[in-house]
């Protein structure tokens, strides 16, 4: 068994090196197909995590009118604390909120010293228990008949929330159309590289015809014929899986903490086991993408 193992890798190198050209398309296009279903895998976990730090931080903001009486103002704050989907209710008036934001400027004096007067207004910060339930609650604030008394845009009460769902299902729609756009690319190259290795076999078999002849008048076998076409089509998606992780690799070791100093405040690095998630699921669809290439040329030109 050993000799035959030496003799099937000897083999497909052998033919590897012979076809080149061929081999080095397949294995270049390998390469792309899977640095995208990489790169596919790992924006998908980064996103899932900045939704979920973002669904942490969900709050809803109440936008107070200015003026708008105290009883009224109390009266919606005792219905949301009633509300067992409430954690919190936090009341933020002008001067408050006037701070926080010098605060949030603070490296842009000349917008804060070009103010006349407090545009801000105050409002009501509700935090809730589960951040699932921030579509439910908003939708009683709105049918609660004292948030028109005190909502700051009577006109348009939409815009006197504020709340962090809206940006979660944005990220939602950008992930579900990167998702999209991922996956016809990546059927795509899966497809050309399957192409690409049925080719690279196609030729190692038309080179090798006399030899196939020769091993078919002493006896060998089908699988021993076969293998080495098949290991051959392994190796060059292997070799393409293996410049994938080597790129990617390079890209979490050396670009990800220079964007991560850029935008601390999101989550956008990968554990050591999400990397290792996304490395066996490349090396397993790279033997696959070879396998399958490398049996359907040899369904098609290798008749044993």
């Amino acid at each position: 068994m050993a000799i035959n193992i030496g003799y099937f890798m000897s083999e497909s190198i052998q033919s590897f090196r012979r076809n080149w050209v061929m081999s080095l398309g397949a294995v270049i296009t390998i390469y792309l197909s899977l640095l995208l279903v990489g790169a596919s895998l790992a924006s998908s976990m980064i996103v899932g995590q900045v939704v979920r730090s973002v669904e942490e931080k969900v709050s809803i903001r109440v936008f107070l009118k200015d003026g708008a009486a105290p009883a009224d103002v109390d009266a919606m704050n005792k219905a949301l604390v009633a509300d067992a989907r409430v954690k919190d209710v936090t009341y933020t008036s002008k001067e408050k909120a006037l701070e926080e934001f010098k605060l949030t400027m603070a490296d842009s004096p000349e917008i804060i010293d070009q103010l006349e007067v407090n545009p801000l207004p105050a409002s009501l910060d509700v935090d809730l228990e589960k951040p699932q339930d921030v579509t439910a609650v908003v939708e009683m604030i709105k049918a609660n008949p004292n948030f028109i008394k005190v909502a700051d845009r009577p006109d348009d009460p939409e815009k006197s929330l504020k709340y962090g769902q809206q940006i979660v299902n944005q990220l939602f729609a950008f992930t579900r159309v990167l998702r999209a756009v991922g996956v016809v690319f990546i059927v795509m190259l899966a497809v050309i590289s399957l192409i690409f290795i049925n080719n690279t076999i196609r030729i190692a078999i038309y080179a090798r015809r006399k030899e196939i002849g020769i091993m078919r008048l002493v006896g060998a076998s089908n699988w021993f014929i076969r293998t080495p076409f098949l290991l051959e089509g392994t190796l060059q998606s292997l070799l393409g899986a293996f410049l994938a992780l080597l790129t990617l690799g390079s890209i979490q070791w050396f670009v990800m903490p220079k964007v991560k100093e850029i935008i601390s405040f999101m989550p956008v690095s990968l554990s050591v086991g999400s990397s290792v998630q996304i490395s066996l699921i490349l090396v397993l669809s790279g033997v696959i993408i070879g396998l399958a290439g490398s049996a359907v040329a040899l369904r098609r030109y290798l008749k044993v």
